[in-house]
């Protein structure tokens, strides 16, 4: 392998890496960001073994020897304030100096974190790895790198630790790109967050800032998905100087595959970044939309990452960054990452998918996010021609909003009450966390493996009105995991959407219509509703 700055003893094959044309692909993994682990040995989704696995799955690969390796460092505090508070910093910073007890209130305050005597050094290791990886990408010095860091990071909001992220990596990356490096070139960045659960950290840093393109592909169910709030609607396109610059595809469901994802690449965000143009693209790279996660009930092939992975580097001349945030089945996060690093090093085409349609559910909401940016980017005017939009896979079945699914698994299996019960009884005493409705109004929920109670009453905000009087173009440019509690709350769905009951085996066809006029707030009722995933 290649170590950054060594001068000596590299393999005939590196040496044929350095080649002209060949691609330069940097590489960050540090065993340090392993001490982040629960206090209390506990199992939890967000474990050490998440990057522990990626790493012997690409070397095993022989990955590693292809790369230029990176050493880990931690970030600035300067950098960091950029995206987070003094206090947030001074937070994290000292908190694995705390005395346990201490560590442990302070922990149980916020939405889904754990923290121990290692939080603050590998939270200071991921935020500064995503910033060494991104500034030797800008630089030019490689084409394109894969930070392996956790904590995971675009959860994390400007005071608030939540999602089992502390630091937004990815945040803290693209500022310090467009504000400390200027000289670099980076003027307009594409952040592709491809993680199940929404970037609602990453939004809210680069709401009112047209530099950043931010895009958030993710389960949703109408507010209803971890973490549980309307930001993630595709009503919610920013504001000011920022309004069209964020991109919100909220799935109805779970189950969507690489059909449904590669639908909403060719049909949204390609269409978008053709127009943006970025100089560089940072990806929110979760895996946890991939099959078999316990979390996120997508299903989503490392075939499909690969292919995704390749239209965006048709961009910004292949200057891409790629930063972990989720994914809990192993093997499928493993084989996901070993299929994106393939794509990074080897230049050549990739085989096209299957056959397989996406849902209708899927071009339901791929035309009601084209509808609403259709005022910002001209190139989402047109409407999809009913042939294309007719090519779908047959109605989506549902037992439940939170099911998560096998690789193998089929619509006619249900989850049983007492399956629910017996798994909820296991993993209760590990957490017990608050969470707050859009409102700020604090809901109990404890960790369940299968969701995260969706919050009382949400209101669906009003759509913003496009006040721009010219569209986007190239020369105009200047998003833990949460269950059910013992009493579940009262869920807000459209009228059209039937309801699943948690107490009853039946199944149901969640297949509500497009709305006429998006841009218009959707009436809304109340039901009893089952329970919903988080990270």
């Amino acid at each position: 392998m290649m170590e950054e700055g060594s001068g000596g003893g590299r393999s005939n094959y590196n040496r044929m890496n350095d080649a002209k044309n060949e691609r330069r692909v940097g590489l960050i993994y540090d065993r340090r960001m392993c001490k982040h682990r629960t206090p209390y040995g506990d199992d939890h989704p967000e474990k050490p073994d998440r990057i522990t696995v990626i790493w012997n799955k690409l070397e095993l690969a022989g990955i590693p020897q292809r790369c230029v390796i990176l050493n880990a460092k931690e970030a600035k505090d300067e950098y960091i304030c950029a995206v987070h508070s003094k206090n947030h910093v001074n937070l994290i910073r000292n908190i694995s100096s705390k005395e346990y007890s201490k560590r442990n209130r302070i922990a149980s305050k916020l939405n889904s974190i754990y923290l121990n005597e290692g939080s603050s050094e590998s939270a200071y290791l991921a935020a500064g790895s995503v910033i060494e990886v991104a500034e030797k990408v800008a630089k030019g010095e490689l084409n394109s790198a894969f930070a392996i860091v956790r904590p995971p990071g675009h959860h994390a909001e400007y005071d608030e630790a939540m999602g089992f992220c502390l630091f937004n990596n990815i945040a803290i990356a693209a500022s310090f790109l467009l504000d400390q490096r200027p000289e670099l070139g980076i003027n307009k960045i594409l952040i592709v967050d491809w993680d199940v659960h929404h970037g609602n950290g990453t939004q809210k840093t680069f709401w009112s800032d047209p530099r950043v393109l931010f895009f958030s592909v993710h389960r949703h169910e109408f507010g209803s998905f971890y973490p549980a709030n309307f930001d993630g609607f595709y009503t919610m396109v920013g504001e000011g100087p920022g309004a069209g610059y964020n991109i919100n595809v909220p799935w109805e469901n779970g189950r969507c595959g690489d059909a449904d994802y590669l639908a909403v690449w060719d049909h949204v965000l390609v269409p978008v970044a053709k127009e943006f143009n970025p100089d560089i693209i940072l990806v929110s790279a979760g895996f946890d939309a991939a099959v078999g996660d316990p979390l996120g009930g997508c299903r989503l092939t490392p075939h499909g990452y690969s292919v995704l992975l390749k239209k965006l580097m048709d961009f910004a001349q292949g200057r891409i960054v790629l930063a972990l945030e989720g994914g809990y089945n192993l093997d499928s996060l493993a084989n996901s990452a070993l299929a994106c690093m393939e794509v990074l090093l080897d230049d050549k085409p990739i085989s096209e998918l299957s056959e397989a349609y996406p849902f209708e559910s899927t071009w339901r909401v791929i035309q009601a996010v084209r509808q609403m940016l259709s005022a910002y980017w001209p190139t989402l005017a047109d409407k999809l021609p009913t042939k294309l939009t007719d090519q779908k896979a047959p109605p989506h079945i549902l037992l439940s909003s939170s099911e998560s699914d096998d690789e193998d698994d089929d619509a006619s299996k249900i989850i049983s009450k007492d399956l629910v019960q017996a798994i909820e009884d296991v993993v209760e005493p590990i957490l017990n966390l608050k969470i707050e409705d859009y409102h700020g109004n604090e809901v109990k929920s404890k960790f369940f493996c299968f969701g995260l109670s969706p919050p009382p009453a949400l209101t669906l905000p009003p759509a913003p009105t496009p006040t721009v009087e010219s569209t986007h173009s190239a020369n105009s440019q200047v998003h833990s995991t949460d269950p059910p509690s013992a009493e579940v709350p009262t869920e807000t769905i459209r009228p059209s959407q039937p309801v699943a009951s948690s107490s009853s085996s039946s199944i149901q066809v969640f297949d509500p219509p497009l709305l006429e006029n998006p841009t218009e707030a959707i009436p809304l009722i109340q039901s009893t509703a089952p329970p919903s995933s988080l990270p």
